[in-house]
């Protein structure tokens, strides 16, 4: 049993911190229990063969390039295949409610995958919104790791000033961190790391825009 209540919400401060800067991160977001329960799901559908490599660009113009995005993925459905997936999703859904009362986004779904990167895997420099499509606003990456230490890498390196500068942030994958940022303003990559990384990572996102 949980000692205190699961919400989903986050303290004005983070809001605040998200809205000067454009990223807040939220250690502890979830109990430890859940979070490791998320991790055994998660490399349960990876040693059942269930997830799959991820591929880079869009829909049909997708393709597998190792080198350049190594991570294996599986999409949650709206409801969660377990009961604590469909925690985790009731979370988001209650943080979404707040996101959207503090910013006035009018985010209307939040959409997310299990991502297992192999030791050495990488996901290359990249932005998080496709070229002509800005639903995803705000990205959200909640990290299942256990006992991560420094030296076994793996950071989610965050580039600063819109990536036109070498200014940047590497942030550990800490089991139970939740990092918020800005999905079209910061550009980011997935270090290299010496032991299995695993992550829950989504999108808040907006209706298309209708161009009719």
């Amino acid at each position: 049993m949980h000692k205190t209540p699961i919400t989903g919400l986050i303290s004005d401060q983070q809001l605040e911190t998200l809205a000067q800067q454009g990223f807040t991160l939220i250690d502890d977001f979830l109990p430890a229990d859940l979070v490791g329960a998320l991790r055994e799901q998660a490399l349960q559908l990876r040693s059942e063969g269930i997830m799959r490599k991820a591929g880079i660009g869009r829909n049909e113009d997708s393709r597998i390039i190792s080198e350049v995005r190594g991570d294996s993925i599986y999409w949650l459905d709206d409801t969660g295949q377990s009961l604590e997936q469909t925690t985790f999703l009731t979370c988001m859904r209650t943080l979404q409610e707040q996101l959207n009362l503090y910013f006035f986004l009018g985010l209307f779904e939040f959409e997310c995958h299990f991502a297992v990167y192999d030791p050495g895997a990488v996901y290359k420099k990249h932005l998080d919104q496709f070229r002509g499509q800005q639903e995803r606003q705000i990205t959200a990456v909640f990290y299942l790791n256990d006992a991560w230490r420094q030296q076994d890498g793996g950071a989610l390196r965050l580039y600063l000033d819109d990536g036109d500068s070498q200014a940047y942030l590497d942030i550990p994958p800490l089991g139970g961190r939740l990092v918020l940022f800005q999905s079209g303003r910061f550009y980011h990559e997935v270090l290299p790391a010496a032991r299995t990384r695993i992550s829950l990572t989504g999108w808040f996102r907006t209706r298309p825009l209708d161009l009719r």
